[in-house]
């Protein structure tokens, strides 16, 4: 089965230009959307995930995440049933990268006042959702070679 790769290039995209466009709107802003639940406030992350580590260890690392992920889906490209969820963890990783690269931080702008959770924005919403997408593309596709349905 050939795997339309344009339609992952354009969704990569599409959330990459997402992530630059809304944290670009929201630099310096501070929105109420549902009172006493969600609000959008800039905030700048130097560190990596809840703001752990530090600026240079965090880029480096950011770098080498993006650069293996890449590799591992060229190498495996035509073995997974779905590529969506690495196009979305790629692209995620991407725009937290060009935060890094160009600002020296990620800008984080979803404030949801629950459970005291950090602010995050596009970018790890499109990680998070690629990284649990992935786990049931490769738990289906692990079925379904034990089943003899594909090899």
């Amino acid at each position: 089965m050939k795997k339309n790769y344009k339609k992952n290039i354009i969704l990569g995209l599409i959330i990459v230009l997402i992530d630059q466009i809304t944290k670009y709107i929201l630099i310096d802003k501070y929105i109420t959307v549902i009172p006493n639940f969600l609000k959008f406030t800039y905030t700048m992350n130097k560190g990596a995930a809840f703001g752990l580590g530090t600026p240079v260890i965090v880029l480096i690392v950011n770098i080498l995440l993006v650069t293996v992920v890449a590799i591992l889906a060229y190498k495996y490209r035509g073995k997974l049933s779905n590529y969506i969820p690495i196009t979305m963890i790629l692209a995620g990783g991407i725009g937290n990268l060009i935060d890094r690269l160009f600002r020296g931080f990620v800008i984080d702008f979803i404030d949801i006042n629950l459970f005291n959770f950090p602010n995050f924005n596009v970018a790890d919403i499109a990680i998070c959702l690629g990284c649990f997408l992935l786990i049931i593309v490769l738990w289906k596709d692990e079925n379904n070679v034990k089943k003899g349905g594909c090899s």
